[in-house]
Order: C-alpha cells, then sequence, then structure tokens
C-alpha cells in the first residue's frame, strides 16, 4: 500500500489549515503537515488553529502517525507585535513542534539565543533566490530554506551544489503570487489587510472592470466598451497586452497555479530537495485530500525510478484550479492567467465527502457537496486509490429512498467496488461524481 512506503529523504509536506485537515493530509500519504501559529502567520485571518490546545493536539496527533509538524510562524513582525509575537514563539515551543517556519531576520536572531536547539526553517517569505544568501542562512543556524517559487530549476541545482549541508524544500502545486513570493502590498492598497501579517484579502485574484475618469464637473465613472489592451508606455516595440474580459471583468493580476508533477524526476535526482511542499491551508479536504494522494504516488514511483502515475495525473485533473503552470522555468503555460480566475474540471467532481460506514451493510453516510443520481457514474477516492464503484438504494437525510440528493444536505447509500477497500479508509472517502465513465 502507498502509505506504508518510508521515504525520509523525500518528505511530501502538506497543509494542516485545522484538525480536520491535518487527518485527512496525513491519511492520504503526507510525511509532515504544516500549520499556522495563531496570529503568527500569514493565514491568521482563517487558521483553524486557535490556541495552544490545537497547537498540542496537532501536534499529538503526528506523533502518534510517526509523522511530522511544522509551525508557521512566518510574519515579519512590526514593533507593536515583536513582544507578543516573542511571547507566543516560546510557549508555542514547549509544544516540542520539529520545527519552526520563520522568516523575520530579528526574530531568527531572537530564537537562536533563547533556544538554540530548536530546529528553524526560513520561510519562503524571506525570498531566498541565490546560493550566496542560502549560505549566510545556514551559517546563522537554519537547517532548511524554503526556497522562492520563481526559481529555475538550474537555479535550484545550483543552490544545492554550492551549499550542500542546507536542506531545500520546493513549493511543488498550488496557488502563486503575482508577487515574490507574496512581497505585495495590493491587499494593504486596497482594504488596508497587510499580507505580511497575515491578513491578505487576495486582492490579485479578483475580477476588475476599467473605467474612465469623470470629468471635474460629473462624480459618475464612465465604463470603457470594447476591447482594450495595456502596452509600455517607454517601448512601443513590446507588444501591448490586451486584457480579455468575461461578465465578472478581466484577471490581469491573477497568476496561475502551479502544478510540478512533471518535473518531479528532475526534482528528485541527486537527493537535492528535502521536502516537496503544497500549498493550500485554505482549500478544501477534498482539494487536499486529492493533491496529496497525487504527489505521494508520483514521489513513490520516481523514487522507484518509475514514472509518474497516470492515477496522479487524475486525481489532479479532478480538482479546481486557476489553470496550471510548470513552474521551475520548465515549458507550458505563462504564469499568468488573463481570462479567468476560475477553472472547473472538465473530468468530474466530489459529489459528497464520507463520514461513516457501516461494513456490515456495505452503507455509507455522508455529506452532500454537489447534486447527484443514483444513475450517475461514480468514482471512490480513498487513500488506497481511486476505484470505480456503484452507489445504490440512495436515502436522504429522513431515510427516506430519493433518485436524487442536493448540496448542503446529508444522505446515504449502498456502495460496492471490485476492489477490497480498507473499512478504515472510508472515514477519509469521498464519492467522486466522474464525467468520462460512461
Amino acid at each position: 500500500m502507498v502509505n506504508d512506503i518510508q521515504n525520509t529523504k523525500k518528505e511530501l509536506l502538506a497543509p494542516a489549515g485545522d484538525l480536520t485537515r491535518l487527518s485527512y493530509a496525513l491519511a492520504y500519504g503526507a510525511d509532515a503537515v504544516y500549520a499556522g501559529q495563531p496570529a503568527f502567520s500569514l493565514r491568521a485571518r482563517e487558521n483553524g488553529f486557535k490556541n495552544l490546545d490545537d497547537l498540542a493536539e496537532g501536534i499529538s496527533l503526528c506523533r502518534k502517525a510517526g509523522k511530522k509538524f511544522y509551525l508557521t510562524s512566518n510574519v515579519i513582525a512590526r514593533n507593536t507585535k515583536v513582544d507578543a509575537f516573542q511571547k507566543a514563539l516560546l510557549a508555542a515551543i514547549e509544544l516540542k513542534p520539529d520545527a519552526l517556519i520563520v522568516a523575520d531576520p530579528g526574530i531568527i536572531g531572537f530564537l537562536r539565543k533563547e533556544v538554540p536547539h530548536q530546529e528553524l526553517h526560513l520561510s519562503v517569505q524571506a525570498n531566498t533566490t541565490n546560493w550566496l544568501t542560502a549560505k549566510y542562512w545556514a551559517e546563522q543556524g537554519i537547517k532548511r530554506i524554503i526556497l522562492s517559487r520563481e526559481l529555475r530549476l538550474e537555479e535550484v541545482q545550483e543552490i544545492h551544489k554550492r551549499v550542500p549541508e542546507i536542506e531545500l524544500e520546493v513549493f511543488v502545486h498550488g496557488a502563486v503570487c503575482m508577487a515574490m513570493s507574496g512581497r505585495c502590498m495590493l491587499s494593504n492598497w486596497v482594504s488596508h489587510r497587510d499580507a505580511n501579517q497575515g491578513a491578505c484579502n487576495n486582492s490579485c485574484r479578483m475580477p476588475y472592470k476599467l473605467f474612465a475618469n469623470p470629468e471635474v464637473q460629473d462624480d459618475a465613472y464612465q465604463m470603457h466598451e470594447g476591447s482594450f489592451s495595456l502596452q509600455r508606455s517607454d517601448n512601443e516595440e513590446i507588444s501591448p497586452i490586451q486584457l480579455d474580459e468575461d461578465l465578472w471583468g478581466t484577471y490581469f493580476m491573477s497568476s496561475r497555479d502551479l502544478c510540478a508533477l512533471e518535473a518531479m524526476p528532475a526534482l528528485m535526482e541527486n537527493d537535492m530537495i528535502a521536502s516537496y511542499k503544497i500549498e493550500g491551508r485554505t482549500r478544501s479536504i477534498y482539494y487536499l485530500s486529492q493533491v496529496v494522494h497525487a504527489y505521494r504516488l508520483a514521489i513513490d514511483a520516481c523514487a522507484l525510478g518509475k514514472p509518474i502515475p497516470e492515477e496522479s495525473r487524475r486525481a489532479l485533473l479532478l480538482t479546481d484550479n486557476r489553470g496550471w503552470m510548470p513552474g521551475f522555468g520548465l515549458k507550458g503555460p505563462l504564469p499568468q492567467n488573463y481570462e479567468s480566475t476560475h477553472v472547473a474540471s472538465d473530468y468530474g467532481c466530489v459529489a459528497a465527502q464520507i463520514v461513516e460506514y457501516n461494513a456490515a451493510e456495505g452503507r455509507c453516510f455522508f455529506k452532500v457537496k454537489n447534486p447527484f443520481e443514483a444513475s450517475d457514474s461514480f468514482e471512490l477516492l480513498t487513500p488506497q486509490g481511486i476505484f470505480p464503484c456503484g452507489v445504490s438504494l440512495i436515502q436522504n437525510a429522513d431515510g427516506n429512498l430519493t433518485e436524487r440528493l442536493h448540496p448542503g444536505t446529508n444522505g446515504s447509500a449502498l456502495i460496492s467496488t471490485e476492489e477490497k477497500v480498507n473499512s478504515n479508509h472510508f472515514s477519509y472517502a469521498f464519492l467522486i461524481k466522474n464525467k468520462t465513465i460512461m
């Protein structure tokens, strides 16, 4: 079984937005998770870890599973936060996380002095883009550097070659910022929510419409009609960028999502990378499960010198995204997506999240995520894999037979597969409504 394979040098690191997501990440094959420190991480507003008790429980779950727990404490502190940040860090360290992910140089200096034995990982917010910087941080006691997403493959290789003593971590899947790894002021400008204080409102991913400035005597803005483009005013030889609009507006500042699945064989050469990181502490449980499953299969296959499994590609195709680009300077679509901030899957969608399984009856109880009928074609996503399955005798929350269930409701059904599925895995399974199986 995939999850029984141990790859200590090829760590798959998954986001844990809360305790539930943490459990799903571990079930689907993550070797480690990263969770935000309450009030002091870049997902502070949506962080499901609200207090030290939550952190303690998360660390305990990882310990029992033989996995690692990294605490993300990567805000760039302002004067008013320094004292509180220091106290919060020392309290969290008492819980013995496997490492802290930090970015602020002053905080790093404080930690090296107060808790010199605490393992520190340098956050992507520190924007490490060259070997000289990597060497400097190694000399400051940093064990691992999370490299900037903007680096090309050959740049990562050179950093590893010149500074082999430091571990390297790279993002392989998830959202990419229009700025250098999150160093953006747009959210602050639009809504006074500072991205580097954990309050980004994702302004760059929202749709915008272009208006003409009002005349002095008229305070009504006029919407532009027709198509329009942007051109550099200092160099007319550079072709204009056409800003396509749909019903909602244009997405000029929206970046495609990173999907480095096809780059995994190159990234895994010579044990260059210590950890392969998935972005998405605020993503859905279904998304997290599919992506972790995809990269678990890929890492294990590449470790054995085998090609990337088709099941990995299929699992990713069953997730929504903003359009994909491969990253690491590899050939593929340009990072910027001018057309849409959301690309729905053409291959299927999650029908339901299974919450309970009666093995004697073969009946699953679930939360409905998208409408489905008994006549639809289905697959079952479990930590074991993705299997075709049959669905019959659908019942609603009241126990009445029905042909169709709707989102936001609960229900149950008899589910059968040709594969023998571990009954424990049903606690983490999803029913997928499949558009490709006829």
